[in-house]
């Protein structure tokens, strides 16, 4: 139980994001390089346009986005918050624990608690496909998704829920 106010965040790592930049970068040079040095030839013109929109454009929109949508798992006093999913309040949540293949699980005391949010994209059959194989788990996340390892996340939730 807690009552410190200040949100405990679980964010994915950025190593695999600024490797990402610096490869989006590199190709985006190269496709610059092939427009600067084939002006008058149509096929490397449109090659190196088609790369530099492609990495240099899509690869910076994704890079942005990633960033932006970086925190997986928020835990405040009204519950936890879950990226592009929404809120499930503490009363809703039954279980915190690691799943036997090593990941943080959510089980929840009403199986529809994430599945009513407007905000959610889970399905109810792929809740119960997850708690069938996850020891009884409605959510899980692997440690490259939490930055950190799922036994010290549980550990973290629990202390921090109410």
């Amino acid at each position: 139980m807690s009552d410190d106010s200040t949100p405990l965040r679980f964010v994915t790592p950025r190593g695999r994001l600024i490797a990402l930049a610096v490869v989006c970068l590199l190709v985006t040079v190269l496709g610059v390089l092939i427009v600067v040095l084939n002006p008058d030839q149509i096929i490397p013109l449109l090659l190196g346009v088609a790369v530099i929109g492609i990495f240099g454009l899509g690869g910076g929109i994704s890079i942005v986005r990633q960033l932006i949508g970086s925190t997986v798992l928020r835990a405040d006093a009204d519950g936890v918050r879950l990226a592009g999913l929404g809120v499930v309040p503490w009363t809703d949540i039954d279980r915190i624990g690691t799943t036997p293949q090593g990941e943080l699980g959510l089980r929840f005391r009403r199986p529809d608690a994430l599945v009513t949010n407007p905000r959610s994209s889970i399905d109810p059959a792929d809740m119960r496909a997850t708690r069938s194989v996850s020891g009884g788990y409605d959510l899980t996340f692997s440690e490259r998704e939490l930055g950190t390892p799922p036994g010290d996340a549980a550990r973290a939730l629990r202390a921090r829920r109410p």
